[in-house]
């Protein structure tokens, strides 16, 4: 995931720093059942946390229920969260799963994310 090589710790650091949220975030791709984002967020003054975000859309707007991606999603969400990451209900029904993560994991969580989203999608493609 070429997108991950992108982010900048330090860059996110202080975005977080000067917004009025004291939160940077940035998307580093969006597939057809979600996006994997990182961030960063200042929860004290001292230093800020970083974190990994993916955002699993159950169903697509407007269509029917496609059986076979809400069975992949679930798949993925039971991976998400047997890897720490913490999952909630949006209002659009879609779940947001974060983990926090050292800085220096940052991006190599999003690559592993990626990797395990990726590898399903390919071998249906088959």
């Amino acid at each position: 995931m070429k997108e991950a090589n992108r982010i900048s710790v330090a860059s996110l650091q202080g975005e977080a720093k000067k917004s009025e949220g004291k939160e940077a975030f940035k998307v580093l791709v969006k597939m057809q059942n979600c996006r994997i984002g990182a961030g960063a967020r200042y929860e004290s003054a001292e230093s800020a946390t970083f974190f990994v975000e993916v955002l699993v859309n159950l169903c697509n707007s407007h269509h029917p229920v496609n059986l076979d991606l809400v069975e992949k999603n679930f798949v993925l969400l039971r991976q998400l969260e047997k890897r720490g990451y913490v999952l909630n209900c949006e209002e659009d029904g879609s779940i947001s799963c974060e983990l926090t993560v050292p800085s220096k994991n940052l991006i190599s969580e999003c690559k592993t994310i990626h990797s395990i989203i990726v590898r399903p999608m390919e071998m249906t493609k088959q």
